[in-house]
């Protein structure tokens, strides 16, 4: 590959970390207003009930969904890129066709699961109605991912960001005022209006320019079959994952009460959705890329390792400027009550480098459709953390809960490297691996001098910022001048 196609992956990167970070923000900070006013409103107890309903939620959801929204997101990438109209209409139809039957399997099983979900989650049987009237929301999510999945796969990536960002602004707008009226009463409404307000809005901006083929169920299930045999194998791994999520929040439940479990969601979620922001904003971009020539194994290992330098580059200054600022993003985002989690905080961003560069090279199973050997990895890695969880609470309170997630990072980074490079051959490249040393060590030091030296935090902060920012501007500026 020749240095101007590097500096059009980099252009491309940069472009779509703009658009969907952008979005990411957007998101964030109508989940900050939403978030800060249920604490206020509700109180940690109210976090907690929050979590613990999407936690189940997310597990019947992925036990159910088919593994739809990812699988298919390949099936329709290798379809757009063939030019070929009439299978890209196929691929579509039994996208959103399948979309409507793992939906209301999901509430189906939702409904029937709503005694026992109910006792196993809040040990009494006061919230069964609760849990039958969120499989709505199984069905909602459902028709959301496969809409979603087209306009990814198509690369309609403008579209996808429309829709998000005027979804969670009205999402943000048709909820607060059940939390504020409804109180815990006004969760369950809550969480259903937001799931659907968020799907009627991507139904407005939804592809339209794919006619919907004429196909019999017969044709659809044969036709989605590689799509779910993938999405299968996707299913049981994001099941068990979430599963032990599950697990794990009844257990803070039961032993420490919903109060801790608030508090560790806010945590988690700190890691998954705000700092981790740049994840979700590359994935829209890089999966469908990397589908489109999965048959090219050494492109393949230039992509991953293009991409990971890219998104190290990102985190520093994000992961630079959370160390030190940790606390009042936690008094913005919640309330003093929850300074508990800083301790929680410092140490599970340490993990986020290594997040980072095998969450690279982890979509090269996803690109080449190998769903055993994914669901092998993330089985070993969610075993792994599971049981790190576990022994880090009962040593060390959700300090050590911090310290196995990045513990889990740093194993799962040594189980898919291997796996990866054992059997594809992909390696990213000395300049990805250096990228990735430079930024453990920044956020090593870092977090030593917040410890011992705040004021020789914030100077080090700032120099980071300022250093990353500057190669952020000459990689762009770089590509920039290459296009023109």
């Amino acid at each position: 590959m020749t240095r101007d196609n590097d500096n059009n992956i980099y252009r491309l990167i940069t472009k779509a970390a703009a658009l969907f970070g952008g979005v990411q923000v957007t998101s964030i900070l109508c989940s900050v207003v939403r978030t800060k006013l249920i604490a206020v409103w509700l109180g940690s107890t109210g976090v907690g009930i929050i979590g613990l309903y999407n936690t189940a939620i997310e597990t019947v959801m992925a036990l159910t969904g088919l593994g739809i929204r990812s699988s298919s997101v390949r099936e329709i990438s290798e379809a757009n890129a063939s030019d070929n109209p009439q299978k890209l209409s196929q691929v579509v139809t039994v996208v959103k066709r399948w979309s409507w039957f793992v939906g209301l399997l999901g509430a189906a099983v939702m409904i029937s699961l709503a005694p026992l979900l109910s006792r196993w989650t809040f040990g009494d049987d006061k919230h069964i109605w609760g849990f039958v009237w969120l499989s709505c929301t199984l069905l909602f999510n459902a028709l959301l991912s496969g809409e979603q999945a087209i306009l990814q796969g198509t690369r309609q990536l403008r579209k996808l960001a429309k829709c998000s960002v005027y979804g969670a602004i009205a999402a943000l707008v048709t909820t607060v005022p059940l939390y504020y009226f409804g109180g815990i009463d006004g969760i369950v409404p809550a969480l259903i209006v937001y799931v659907a307000v968020t799907y009627l809005v991507t139904l407005l901006y939804r592809n339209k320019d794919v006619p919907t083929a004429r196909l019999s169920v017969r044709q659809t299930a044969r036709s989605g079959k590689e799509m779910v045999v993938l999405g299968i194998f996707m299913t049981v791994s994001s099941f068990i994952t979430t599963l032990f999520s599950y697990i794990f929040s009844a257990y803070l439940n039961y032993k420490s009460g919903e109060s801790t479990v608030g508090y560790y969601q806010a945590g988690f979620t700190l890691m998954n959705k705000y700092v981790g922001l740049i994840f979700a904003a590359m994935a829209m971009e890089y999966y469908p890329r990397l589908a489109g020539i999965s048959h090219d194994t050494p492109l393949m290992s230039r992509y991953v390792g293009q991409q990971n330098e890219m998104m190290q580059l990102m985190l520093l200054p994000i992961i630079a400027l959370f160390i030190v600022l940790h606390p009042l993003i936690v008094r913005l985002l919640y309330t003093a009550e929850f300074y508990t989690i800083n301790n929680y905080l410092l140490l599970a961003i340490q993990g986020i480098p290594y997040k980072a560069i095998s969450w690279s090279i982890g979509f090269v199973l996803l690109a080449k459709g190998d769903g055993k050997l994914y669901f092998i990895t993330e089985l070993l890695s969610d075993s792994i953390t599971f049981v790190l969880n576990i022994i880090g609470y009962e040593y060390w309170g959700l300090q050590g809960v911090g310290a196995s997630y990045t513990i889990g990072f740093i194993l799962y980074l040594v189980i898919i490297y291997v796996a990866c490079r054992h059997k594809y051959g992909i390696e990213p490249g000395k300049k990805s691996w250096r990228a990735t040393v430079i930024t453990i060590a920044a956020t090593t030091v870092l977090y030593i001098a917040y410890l011992f030296v705040p004021i020789l935090a914030w100077v080090l902060a700032g120099i980071t910022v300022v250093i990353s920012c500057f190669m952020l501007y000459r990689k762009w500026k770089s590509s920039v001048d290459e296009a023109h």
